[in-house]
């Protein structure tokens, strides 16, 4: 996935581990593994996730169904860090520390937030 990047630098950089971090957190989200097949169609699970989040209702549809809707405005937070980690710029993606303090105000958060993927618009892949 980070094929563009590892190519033109030999070594890792903290974007590229925000990135793999993202992916991780998003297979967490999705209740899947990233390598599994969208079957219909061919694109990696970030493009994919990226395009859902953009319709109407889609980041629920992007939600492991197995997720209780009790719990779904914090998977719908943590969807919203992995859309972060996963930015198409990495100079856009947050550091790991900020990725942290994110994932530990998890709960307050959700307390108070409204998750607003509109955001996401601009990054979108088409």
């Amino acid at each position: 996935m980070l094929i563009a990047e590892t190519k033109y630098s030999k070594k890792t950089t903290e974007q590229m581990d925000v990135y793999s971090f993202g992916v991780a957190l998003l297979e967490l989200v999705r209740g899947r593994q990233a390598e599994q097949a969208l079957q219909s169609e061919s694109l990696d699970i970030v493009k994919w996730v990226r395009r859902k989040v953009n319709i109407t209702n889609g980041e629920v549809q992007v939600l492991d169904p197995k997720i209780t809707s009790s719990a779904q405005q914090e998977m719908l937070v943590a969807l919203e860090i992995t859309l972060h980690c996963t930015s198409v710029m990495p100079e856009k993606r947050p550091s790991m520390s900020e990725v942290v303090k994110s994932l530990q105000s998890l709960d307050s958060m959700t307390q108070t937030a409204v998750v607003d993927f509109s955001a996401f618009e601009e990054h979108s892949v088409v």
